[in-house]
């Protein structure tokens, strides 16, 4: 009879299907959750709402609760000594008006679950839920992490913000996921080595000398400057970086000017970089540098 490690000891696979029923079990249970986090999604660093609910239901489960871990996440833990394995989800929603026309649309305008965190959450909660109820060697600590996708005003986003606050101590493994809509449903993928990018994001400013349209032979067009950096930026990846390296630098947002006849004075972007290797990160912030320096060398400057 097949055998797996349950408790230090060897035990029948059944206590695997036992576990998986359990799971199946709290499925009305983990819509519910998803959905009423999907209809009050929250910013990063303003999920107050989100982590009253799991701080709530942790505590319902008998876990040691701490909340304000990285400013709104939340922390919980169950079992003594080492080893200490983390579970980990992100809470935060995305500034997106959602076109969805379901009973559990967001609630808030201007602010989606557009990237699945809320069902992130909800199953670190099943996972909770399944836990409470085993007995186990060691300590399970679960991260429910802020800010995955934006940084506070010094450009530190919620991971490093639990790490300060503890969230990291003794742990020595973490596990995690993502959803993706490009699998059918059920399928659950894992591979060997890196399966998600580092990211990083640029803003960056593009500055002129503003003037009217009528006369952009006495101005310095940061809009025109804007264009030469654009093209530069998209040929990082297929004209500087190693073909085998895998990068993406794509443009989110270019924003300048208010109305059609004056040139404005600057042109602010913001971009994300994707990369896999720390060297290729260093290279790419410093093909950033050189792209944006081509604005000064049609008579502009830049900021970042």
């Amino acid at each position: 009879m097949p055998v797996c490690l349950y408790n230090g000891r060897a035990t029948p696979m059944r206590e695997e299907k036992k576990m998986l029923e359990r799971a199946r079990g709290l499925a009305a249970q983990l819509s519910a959750w998803r959905r009423e986090i999907h209809m009050f999604p929250e910013l990063g660093f303003q999920e107050t709402h989100t982590a009253a609910l799991v701080a709530g239901v942790l505590d319902s489960l008998g876990y040691r609760t701490r909340t304000g871990v990285g400013r709104t996440g939340v922390v919980g833990e169950r079992g003594q000594g080492p080893p200490v394995v983390a579970i980990r989800a992100d809470m935060d929603a995305l500034p997106l008006q959602e076109a969805n026309d379901v009973p559990y649309a967001s609630r808030v305008p201007g602010v989606m679950h557009a990237c699945g965190h809320d069902a992130h959450t909800a199953m670190l909660l099943g996972v909770a839920t399944l836990l409470a109820r085993e007995s186990f060697p060691g300590t399970i600590r679960l991260l429910f992490q802020p800010a995955e996708e934006v940084a506070d005003d010094k450009g530190i986003s919620g991971a490093p913000r639990m790490i300060e606050d503890g969230a990291m101590e003794g742990v020595q493994a973490v596990l995690a996921l993502h959803v993706d809509s490009f699998l059918p449903v059920g399928d659950v993928i894992a591979e060997g080595g890196p399966v998600s990018a580092g990211v990083d994001t640029l803003y960056a400013a593009i500055v002129g000398q503003g003037g009217h349209g009528a006369a952009p032979h006495r101005v310095v067009d940061p809009i025109y400057l804007a264009g030469h950096v654009i093209l530069a930026l998209h040929g990082i990846v297929s004209r500087r970086l190693n073909p085998f390296d895998p990068a993406v630098v794509s443009i989110g947002s270019i924003r300048g000017g208010e109305v059609e006849n004056v040139i404005p004075e600057r042109v602010e972007l913001v971009a994300t970089m994707r990369y896999m290797e720390p060297e290729v990160q260093a290279r790419l912030h410093a093909e950033v540098e050189r792209a944006l320096s081509v604005a000064r060398a049609l008579g502009g400057d830049y900021e970042k």
